[in-house]
């Protein structure tokens, strides 16, 4: 019974060396030095004692048979390369991460851009080449349908902000396209009003106060959307300085009663009602005019401390 147990003991040595020896060979991997051309041996964790070879040339540290922590090696090879296993260690380990965890996906970006708002704004836009034909027409009527065009767009400029704020349906191309057309229609209309002297009020005949008034106002206008485009490129906080204001609002209200005045007297007066009008138009532009001027002057103010 002894002898055999001996027996079975005896051939079981070579089995568990053949064994350790195969763990120990595929373990054992040749990694090229970058400054030599030398092979060096890489010991994984199973190896039994550090093992490695000299390498002169590279820098001239380097361990040989001394018994150590298994895989404790320090050459200068291995210092080189463990930064790349590192990132490669990070890199599998945020794969098995991802593999083992559910990813919320972000869902794709509302695509739709006509919006019923949007709609509106772009009628606005739409409205500018109108105004220019009836404008140089033979009408008769020209003026009271250049007046009334002008109305309605300036009706659809309240409307489109409150269906999009109703319906949930904002978005940043209208919130771009809204003051872009507001400042289109305005501009236009300006221009056109300036290429004749006023027919009525207290200045009618005068050459030289719309287009004054008028080259106040579009100036301003270009200044401020410059100033909105470099605080939007500053910080949030810049931006938010140029929102819009009660200024700003009362200043585009009285531009657009004033214009309406204007367009509807810009022709033929002869009935009371339009000479009454003539005699508002022209002063309540210059209100408008100072309004325009002041909310610059009030936006530049919440500007300065960014600048």
């Amino acid at each position: 019974m002894f002898a055999t147990d001996s027996l079975t003991r005896a051939q079981s040595v070579p089995r568990s060396l053949a064994r350790y020896y195969s763990r120990l060979g595929a373990a054992l991997a040749s990694t090229s030095c970058p400054a030599c051309v030398r092979r060096h041996l890489r010991v994984d964790t199973i190896a039994p004692s550090l093992l490695s070879t000299s390498c002169e040339q590279s820098a001239g540290r380097s361990t040989a048979g001394t018994t150590a922590l298994p895989g404790k090696i320090t050459s200068a090879c291995e210092k080189r390369s463990a930064p790349r296993r590192r990132t490669a260690n990070i890199f599998a380990r945020a794969d098995r991460q991802s593999m083992d965890s559910s990813v919320d996906f972000p869902t794709k970006p509302d695509k739709q851009i006509l919006t019923l708002p949007t709609i509106l704004t772009l009628m606005r836009v739409a409205s500018i080449p109108v105004l220019i034909g009836v404008w140089f027409s033979n009408l008769s009527s020209a003026s009271i349908v250049c007046s009334g065009v002008f109305t309605v767009a300036c009706l659809t400029d309240y409307l489109d902000g409150y269906l999009a704020r109703r319906m949930g349906t904002t978005s940043a191309f209208g919130a771009f396209l809204d003051p872009v057309a507001d400042k289109l229609m305005v501009a236009t209309v300006l221009i056109l009003l300036a290429t004749e002297p006023l027919k009525g009020g207290p200045w009618a005949g005068n050459t030289w106060l719309l287009p004054s008034l008028s080259s106040a106002i579009i100036g301003r206008e270009i200044t401020m959307s410059a100033l909105r485009e470099w605080a939007a490129s500053c910080s949030q906080e810049a931006h938010q300085a140029v929102a819009v204001s009660s200024w700003g609002k009362w200043k585009t209200a009285t531009q657009m009663t004033a214009i309406s005045l204007l367009l509807a007297t810009s022709g033929n007066i002869s009935n009371q009602p339009l000479q009454a009008a003539a005699a508002f138009g022209a002063p309540l532009l210059c209100v408008a005019t100072f309004l325009t001027l002041w909310s610059l002057a009030d936006y530049m103010r919440g500007l300065w401390p960014y600048m």
